[in-house]
């Protein structure tokens, strides 16, 4: 054989054993396909969207009077407002404001403040209201009319306890959240009801450790220093609308307060009997 028949020779064997072996990339795929999924180094297809749980939604009344109804802010929205663009930021839970009353810039506007109620009206008209809305917290801001009207901070306590103790009658389940009197309110009557305030928040306080002692889902909120209109500068502007009522920007601090007992109500286990979305 000479040199060039050799070289011939030698090409035609390697292209047959290319011809009898099987090439990597397809020998690869095929051990692929059997691969167990929870083999190391897997990739696990990612969950359908349709598959995650939906968040939690809790049907939530807002009770109260003329702070609860959004007085002073600039559309009505009261802390309603801000505390939805809140829970709207977070996806573990979502609300939806109920009650007999819709007022408010936003699509879910309802709730349950009635301009002028002392404690003792809205504990009149508390088994109704539950009733017809079946919320599944309770969000409470009450007693201003009482002390500003001069009323026994201690009697207007009482009531609040009494109010308490209905809704927990009505709805064993639920979560109530009350906040107190902003400390700085001046009232409209030319009262200092600062003392009056501060004596007031401290008895609703000790609710708190009386319900979570019967077992019940109940948290007293401390409610924020707002700024007086009178007190008000440039470094510091004003927080409330009138001797009553915050502004815009006072809602801002009051929802702030909520939200934080609405986490803190969710950390603690709270809404595992909420309705699902």
């Amino acid at each position: 054989m000479n040199r060039r028949s050799a070289v011939f020779a030698g090409v035609a064997g390697v292209a047959g054993l290319a011809v009898g072996v099987p090439l990597l990339s397809g020998a690869s795929d095929q051990a692929s396909d059997h691969q167990p999924s929870d083999a190391p180094g897997s990739v696990q297809p990612s969950p359908k969207a349709s598959d995650a749980r939906p968040p939690r939604t809790l049907r939530v009344m807002p009770l109260g009077a003329s702070t609860t109804a959004g007085v002073g802010s600039s559309a009505f929205g009261g802390y309603r407002l801000p505390l939805g663009r809140l829970v709207a930021g977070q996806s573990r839970y979502a609300i939806d404001f109920v009650g007999s009353q819709a007022r408010g810039p936003m699509a879910d506007n309802e709730h349950e403040g009635h301009s002028g109620y002392t404690v003792d009206r809205i504990r009149a008209g508390v088994d109704r209201w539950i009733a017809a809305a079946d919320p599944d917290v309770v969000l409470l801001h009450i007693g201003l009319n009482n002390l500003n009207r001069g009323g026994d901070p201690g009697q207007a306590a009482d009531e609040a306890e009494d109010l308490v103790d209905r809704i927990f009658t009505l709805r064993p389940g639920i979560i109530v959240v009350m906040q107190g009197l902003v400390p700085s309110t001046p009232g409209s009557k030319d009262l200092d009801i600062a003392e009056p305030i501060a004596a007031y928040n401290r008895r609703l306080k000790k609710i708190e450790a009386r319900e979570q002692g019967s077992g019940r889902h109940f948290r007293f909120v401390k409610a924020p220093w707002l700024t007086p209109a009178g007190r008000a500068d440039a470094s510091m502007p004003a927080e409330l609308a009138d001797g009553l009522h915050p502004n815009d920007r006072g809602y801002e601090k009051v929802a702030d307060a909520f939200f934080g007992a609405l986490e803190q109500a969710h950390s603690d286990g709270w809404f595992d009997g909420g309705r699902s979305g």
